[in-house]
C-alpha cells in the first residue's frame, strides 16, 4: 500500500508539472514544434544578409548598388527564389518585410505596416553605419501571436550563444546611439545597444513577440555602410 500511494503521488505530480509547463490548451507544445521553422526562416534571411554585407551592399541609405531593405537585396538575388519572388512581386507594398513562407506568408498588399497580418514578419535593420545589420522578427500579428511571449523567450534562449537579442525592440530600427560595450571587444563595439525596456502592464516589450537579432559571426567587414 505505501508503494501504491507513493506511485500515485509521483504520477499526480508529473501531471501537474506537465500542465504547468505546457498549459492546458497545448499552445506551448505547439510552440515548441514551431521553433524549428522559425529558426530556419531566420537563417534563410541571415545567410543572404551576411553575404550582402560582406559585399558592401547594405547601407543606411540606398545608393547605386547599395540597398537598405530586403526588397533591394531580393532584386540582387541574395535569397532563395521563393523569397526573392515574394519581395520583388509588383503587388508587394512592404519593401522591407518578408512574410515567412513556412507560416503561410505571401505577398503583402497592405500599404500600412501596422495593418499587415503576417504570422511571422522579418525585416532588415540597417539604420546605423559601421554596425552589424540586424534582423527584426515580429510574430505578434497572426496565429503565432497566441504564443508570442513563449516563442520570443524560446528563440532568444536558443540563439543566445550565437547572437545578441534585443528583446525590447518594437520596430526594425536600432537605437540611434550606443553599443553593447564601448570598452569591450571589437564585436561588442560594432553591435548596437539594446532598446529601452517598456514595463507598462499590457505593453511589456520583453514578451510582445518582437525582437532584433544581431548575429555574432558577422565580421568587421560585414557591417552596414
Amino acid at each position: 500500500m505505501p508503494q501504491l500511494i507513493a506511485m500515485i503521488i509521483v504520477v499526480v505530480g508529473a501531471m501537474i508539472y506537465m500542465f504547468q509547463t505546457f498549459g492546458g490548451t497545448g499552445d506551448k507544445i505547439e510552440g515548441v514544434a514551431q521553433k524549428g521553422s522559425i529558426i530556419t526562416e531566420i537563417n534563410n534571411i541571415k545567410d543572404g544578409i551576411k553575404i550582402a554585407a560582406r559585399s558592401e551592399q547594405i547601407a543606411t541609405t540606398a545608393s547605386g548598388d547599395r540597398v537598405n531593405n530586403l526588397q533591394g537585396l531580393a532584386k540582387l538575388s541574395y535569397f532563395a527564389e521563393q523569397i526573392n519572388n515574394q519581395l520583388t512581386d509588383s503587388n508587394n507594398k512592404q519593401a522591407n518585410v518578408y512574410n515567412a513562407i513556412s507560416f503561410g506568408g505571401g505577398v503583402i498588399t497592405e500599404a500600412t505596416l501596422a495593418n499587415t497580418k503576417g504570422n511571422m514578419e522579418i525585416s532588415l535593420v540597417s539604420n546605423r553605419a559601421g554596425m552589424i545589420p540586424g534582423i527584426f522578427v515580429d510574430f505578434s500579428k497572426g496565429t503565432l501571436g497566441t504564443n508570442k511571449a513563449f516563442l520570443e523567450s524560446q528563440i532568444a534562449n536558443d540563439l543566445s550563444a550565437v547572437a545578441y537579442i534585443d528583446r525590447h525592440a518594437t520596430a526594425a530600427s536600432s537605437p540611434a546611439t550606443g553599443v553593447q560595450n564601448s570598452s569591450g571587444t571589437d564585436l561588442e563595439k560594432r553591435t548596437p545597444a539594446y532598446s529601452t525596456e517598456v514595463t507598462t502592464a499590457g505593453s511589456e516589450t520583453i514578451s510582445d513577440g518582437k525582437f532584433i537579432i544581431y548575429f555574432k559571426d558577422f565580421g568587421s567587414n560585414e557591417v552596414v555602410k
